[in-house]
């Protein structure tokens, strides 16, 4: 089965990789050379204050991260070996995927370190993730810290709906074949603490692929476009409502950019905010968190 376009925000930034010795996580006073291979892993280390130990990153960082200046060691599924070995890296941070298997083989063979994270699951997974890649750039302090202050955003959030009609909400994530958000996905809680239920909620696993019959039997109150870059203005909508316009079944559509739900890092407050506006329109919330 291929991989869904959209879905591949979910891998995009799923594991961590250490180039020191094996099983020992790196001091502060040890120096760090970082390469982080994911977007959402790139967010950590920069969350923790672990900028200045960058020395390489996927292309998708060095824009979601705004890290222009750094190397760059190409896409996440096809990264430059001996670009990566040039560095010198005492930290690598990479993608637990089949695809990038024979590269991490690689690196091992030369006495590289690989220390995978999977973010890729549920919402504690995601957060778990923080002081598990604290505890390698010798921040564990700064990643507790981390955790309570997005576990605080995202509460306000809950807040901000409660007494709220939770109408029902279908995330797509891709269209053909039909994939979307499942309970075992982080998205599926961002939904529910953004005042919606998710119509896919129980279902397994995180992003699986289901038929337009069972969306159409679920019949969301709101489905929600995650497929499309751009996915603001004029044009983004009316191309999304005129796709979906083509079933019956579909009462409301609303369109976020891909990654806004799906993609694990430290912004799952902002995607929560942003999940609040397509599901409770119209409304004017406080301040963001």
């Amino acid at each position: 089965m291929r991989t869904p376009r959209s879905a591949r925000w979910i891998s995009l930034a799923v594991a961590l990789v250490c180039a020191c010795r094996a099983g020992e996580p790196v001091s502060q006073t040890d120096e760090l050379r970082v390469i982080s291979l994911s977007p959402s892993t790139t967010d950590v280390v920069v969350a923790l204050g672990g900028r200045e130990a960058l020395v390489g990153v996927d292309q998708y960082s060095k824009v979601l991260s705004g890290l222009g200046e750094l190397p760059s060691l190409g896409g996440l599924f096809a990264p430059d070996l001996e670009r990566a070995l040039e560095l010198r890296p005492t930290l690598v941070l990479g993608v637990r995927s089949e695809s990038q298997a024979a590269f991490f083989a690689q690196l091992r063979a030369r006495g590289v370190r690989v220390r995978e994270i999977d973010s890729s699951g549920s919402l504690e997974q995601v957060l778990e993730t923080y002081p598990q890649i604290g505890k390698e750039l010798g921040r564990e302090p700064d990643a507790r810290a981390l955790v309570a202050r997005v576990r605080e955003q995202l509460a306000e959030v809950s807040r901000s709906v409660e007494g709220l009609e939770r109408p029902s909400v279908a995330l797509v994530v891709e269209r053909e074949p039909l994939y979307v958000a499942a309970g075992g996905s982080f998205a599926s809680a961002l939904i529910e603490l953004a005042g919606g239920r998710n119509v896919f909620g129980d279902l397994s696993g995180a992003y699986p692929q289901v038929s337009l019959e069972l969306l159409a039997e679920r019949a969301p109150d709101v489905l929600i476009d995650s497929t499309r870059e751009p996915t603001t203005g004029p044009q983004a909508q009316s191309e999304a409502h005129g796709y979906w316009s083509r079933y019956g079944f579909v009462r409301r559509v609303e369109i976020v950019a891909p990654g806004v739900a799906t993609l694990p890092g430290t912004r799952l407050a902002e995607g929560a905010q942003i999940l609040r506006a397509r599901v409770h329109p119209g409304r004017t919330w406080s301040q963001a968190p």
